[in-house]
Parts: C-alpha cells; sequence; structure tokens
C-alpha cells in the first residue's frame, strides 16, 4: 500500500488478470488471478477487452498505481482512451500536470507514433528501437526515485489490427519483446474482442498470446469471482467451442454443396450466355434485313414524293398551258365571233326582228362564253399570279368566290409581300383555292375566314369555315396512300410537304380549320409589312 500524500488508496490496490491457461483440451485447471505488481519488470501483458469502459477502468489503476508509487508511465494510445483515461484519473483524485512536468508521466499518439516507424505498412526494428526507447529511457530517467520502475501502456496493435495488418501488430509485439532485453519496463497492451470475429482469427489471437507473458480475458470472464463460476464457464465455452467446431463442419459441407452449385450454376450460365449470344446473333441478322427494309422503303417513299412533287408541277404546268391555250386561242375565237354576230346584228335589225333577235341572243350566249373561259382560264392559272404576286392573285380570286357562291369571306393579308418563288406561289394559292372550294361545296357555311401572315421566318394560310365540319375518318384517310377519301386534302398535305412545311386540318367547333406553315428562305424573310 502506498503512502504516498494526495493518492486514494483506490491506486495501490491490485489488478486482476489471467494467465494463458495452458492446459490441455479438457483439463480443469483454472487460470488464477495475477496481480500486474508481482508480473516483474519485464511482464509484457495483453489485455482483451469488450466494452472501454472496463479497459479504461482497469489502465487508470495501471497507470495511477505506477505513478501514485512515484514511478514512471509511458502512455502511448488513441485519443478517445488518452481523453477516457485523463477522465478516470482525475475523478480518483490523481492531477498528472506534475509528473507530466517532471517527464516521468508521458502520453503520445499511437497513429503519429506509428508513422515515424513504419515503412510500407512494416515496422522498421531500427526505427523501432529509436524512437520508442528513446522515450522509454528519458522517461525512467526522470523518476526521482531509485529503483523506479516503468508501466507502459500501449495500443499501436490494436490499430494496426483494426487497418487488417495482423502480422505487422504480431511483428510489433516482437519488437516490444526485443526492446524489453534492453529496457526494463511492464507492458500492457490491449485488443477489443470484437476484432477477433471470424474463424481463422483464433490462430491469430493465439500468436498474440504467444507473445506476452501474461493474458487478461475480457470482462465477462476477469468478472467472475469463484472458481466453481470460472470452472462452469470453462464447462461452457467448451461445449461452446464443440458446438462451434461442429457448425465449421456443416458450413464447409454446406460450402462443398455450393460450389458444386455453383459449378452447375456456371455450366447453366455459360449454355444460357451461347443461347443469348445465338439469339443475339439473330436478331441482328432480323434487324439489319429489316433497317435494309426500311431503307428501301424510305428510298422508295423519297422517289414517290419526287414523282408527286413533279406530277404536281406538270399539273400545274398544264394547267398553266391550258389556262393560255383558252385565252389566247379559244377565247380570241369567241371575240371573233361575238364581233361577227354584232355586226350581222346591224345588218338585219331592220330587215327581219325576228333573225334580229335571234342574233341578239346569240350576241348575249358569246359574251357568256367569253366570261365563262376566261374565268376557266383565270381559274386554271391566273396570269396575275405571275404577273402581279401572290396578294392580288388572292384579292382576284376571293373576290370571284364571292360571287359565284355568295358565300361572305373575311380576308386578312398583309400590306405588303415580296415575291415569293413562283413554285411557292402557286402552291399557296392553289391550296387556298382548294380549301375555299371544299367550303363551297361540303361545309354548308356562309362564311368564311382567310388569313395570310409572316411570323418567325414562316409563311403561314389559314382557312376556317362555320359550318359542318369535316369528318375525322376523311382527314385520318387523307393520309393514307391506299384510301380513297380526302383526294383533295391529300394533294394539299403533299404539295406543302414539298417546301418542307405543315398542314393541319382541325375541327374549328364549329366547322373546319385549314392552316398550313411554310419555311421561308432568309432572304425573304423579311418580306412582309403590316
Amino acid at each position: 500500500m502506498s503512502d504516498t500524500p494526495g493518492i486514494p488508496l483506490d491506486f495501490t490496490t491490485t489488478v486482476e488478470i489471467c494467465t494463458a491457461n495452458t492446459a490441455p483440451y479438457g483439463a480443469t485447471s483454472v487460470a488464477p488471478p495475477v496481480s500486474l505488481g508481482d508480473i516483474g519488470h519485464h511482464a509484457h501483458a495483453v489485455q482483451f477487452y469488450a466494452d472501454d469502459s472496463f479497459l479504461l477502468e482497469a489502465l487508470s489503476r495501471f497507470i495511477g498505481t505506477a505513478l501514485g508509487a512515484g514511478d514512471a508511465a509511458l502512455v502511448i494510445a488513441t485519443k478517445a482512451h488518452r481523453d477516457g483515461l485523463e477522465q478516470r484519473l482525475k475523478a480518483r483524485g490523481l492531477e498528472t500536470i506534475t509528473a507530466v512536468g517532471q517527464g516521468r508521466y508521458v502520453v503520445v499518439d499511437a497513429n503519429e507514433t506509428l508513422a515515424k516507424f513504419m515503412r510500407d505498412g512494416w515496422p522498421d526494428a531500427d526505427l523501432f528501437a529509436d524512437t520508442v526507447g528513446s522515450v522509454l529511457a528519458a522517461t525512467k530517467s526522470a523518476a526521482q526515485c531509485e529503483g523506479a520502475r516503468v508501466a507502459a501502456f500501449g495500443e499501436m496493435v490494436a490499430v494496426l489490427w483494426a487497418e487488417g495488418k495482423p502480422n505487422a501488430a504480431i511483428r510489433l509485439e516482437q519488437l516490444w519483446n526485443e526492446l524489453a532485453k534492453e529496457h526494463s519496463f511492464s507492458l500492457l497492451c490491449a485488443y477489443p474482442m470484437s476484432a477477433f470475429y471470424r474463424e481463422e482469427h483464433g490462430a491469430q489471437l493465439l500468436q498474440v498470446c504467444a507473445e506476452h507473458s501474461a493474458v487478461i480475458p475480457g470482462e465477462s470472464y476477469t468478472s467472475l469471482i469463484t472458481e466453481e463460476e470460472r470452472l462452469r464457464t470453462i464447462a461452457y465455452l467448451q461445449q461452446k467451442a464443440l458446438a462451434l467446431g461442429t457448425e465449421v463442419l456443416e458450413r464447409k459441407r454446406v460450402e462443398q454443396v455450393l460450389r458444386v452449385s455453383e459449378e452447375a450454376l456456371r455450366k447453366s450460365h455459360a449454355d444460357l450466355e451461347h443461347r443469348v449470344e445465338q439469339r443475339t446473333r439473330e436478331l441482328f441478322e432480323l434487324t439489319s434485313r429489316l433497317r435494309a427494309e426500311v431503307e428501301q422503303r424510305t428510298v422508295a417513299e423519297a422517289h414517290l414524293r419526287e414523282l408527286s412533287g413533279r406530277l404536281l408541277s406538270m399539273r400545274d404546268e398544264e394547267r398553266r398551258r391550258i389556262a393560255r391555250e383558252l385565252h389566247d386561242s379559244t377565247g380570241q375565237l369567241f371575240v371573233a365571233l361575238q364581233w361577227n354576230l354584232a355586226l350581222l346584228q346591224q345588218s338585219v335589225s331592220n330587215v327581219d326582228p325576228a333573225l334580229a333577235e335571234k342574233v341578239s341572243e346569240s350576241v348575249r350566249i358569246a359574251d357568256q362564253a367569253i366570261n365563262e373561259v376566261r374565268t376557266m382560264s383565270y381559274l386554271l392559272h391566273p396570269p396575275m399570279l405571275d404577273e402581279a404576286g401572290l396578294l392580288l392573285a388572292i384579292h382576284w380570286y376571293v373576290d370571284g368566290f364571292v360571287k359565284r357562291s355568295n358565300i361572305k369571306v373575311d380576308l386578312e393579308l398583309p400590306e405588303t409581300l415580296e415575291r415569293l418563288p413562283r413554285d411557292l406561289e402557286t402552291t399557296v394559292f392553289r391550296i387556298l383555292q382548294e380549301a375555299l372550294t371544299n367550303v363551297h361545296r361540303h361545309a354548308g357555311s356562309s362564311t368564311a375566314r382567310v388569313q395570310l401572315t409572316l411570323a418567325s421566318g414562316n409563311l403561314g394560310l389559314r382557312i376556317q369555315d362555320q359550318g359542318k365540319g369535316i369528318p375525322r375518318n376523311k382527314i385520318e384517310g387523307s393520309q393514307n396512300v391506299g384510301t380513297r377519301i380526302g383526294v383533295g386534302i391529300r394533294g394539299m398535305r403533299e404539295r406543302v410537304r414539298q417546301f418542307g412545311g405543315e398542314l393541319q386540318i382541325s375541327a374549328g367547333n364549329p366547322g373546319t380549320c385549314v392552316e398550313a406553315i411554310f419555311p421561308l428562305p432568309r432572304d425573304q424573310e423579311r418580306g412582309c409589312s403590316y
């Protein structure tokens, strides 16, 4: 018992530890309690623990007893354990400031100390001896008592074990033993039991124990007081070991069965991969054929579209030619006939009144024929579309449409519009012509609205009526080449498509709305003013 003032009696009590059980398997010897104060100057004990508080309690007694007796102490630990140790020492009434100031109580970080002698994941013997040996020597020389001892606690081995370096940890234990040949100290190492959770850790734990002169089991064993409790615990542990061995054998058997199953599964997987590869190859070939067919169909559609465009152009040219023929030839013949009938009318007016009446009727018929030929010529292709442009052609056509159909048309056109490509102007005019013809023939509407707009680089034509509307099946059928419904609508779609535009036909609620959008060349995007 220590008489040092200010040191509680608790620090002079012994800390019970248990030496390794070296009796043969099944023997009844019990690991007897041993005092750290009785294991000598070269003791190298290992403490296993499950809870940090158990380790810190034992460590505070170990270090506190040494400092209370005037000995030196060296602690190489993690920050958490350094802080916990300091708190427990203060709780027991031990102030470490004086001992630290005297140099006989040294506390260093385990990780920082490891970094000084670890090379490529392995402890270097010479660097370890220089690093730790010099600290031990300095700590011992600072103790004022003659024959003072050094109590050392090292946690670096547990750090290496936690990093997955068990061999390096065992090598460090050996270096501690070699260092004890040159320096006199008592060393306590510590490992958490949670680090030994695998089957192969059992052999490694025995290696750790072999490097120590004393082994302190975890708190679940050292807390047992009587020999009877320890014997029962040993018997229980033997049963657990036997059960574990049986479970290990069963696990190995299951693992063997699993390996056989895995081999079968691997073969099945290989067969499946082969079949998948074969199916993939077949799918690739089928996809290639389908792609070729799609490309052929695309080319055919492109040719068909080109042919359709050419046919539309040819039809427009033929209309233009027929319009010229009607105007220049047939129309002139009717004019000549009208002149001759007028002369004849003057000649017979005083000779035969009945004949004069017939000649007058013939003059009227000739005049009507001239007007109809002229109208037919203009409807086939209005000459002002080529001469004056799209705006005047639309004005002329809408005026004539109103007179012929008695349908009121609300016309909204820009004030000016620069000339567009001839084919584009013809297409816009033909769509207007076809849409208004449908209004007259099918819609049953008394009004219609025509809008021509220019916005965002697009020319827009919109025709809307207030009639009974167009059936949806006709709109959808007009997009199918094989259907006989909606030939006029299909023609409009094809005309718009030739210029990269879009045609939309929708219900106007009531009536029908036809809207065509044409992208304009860049040099004509600003050609419209309002």
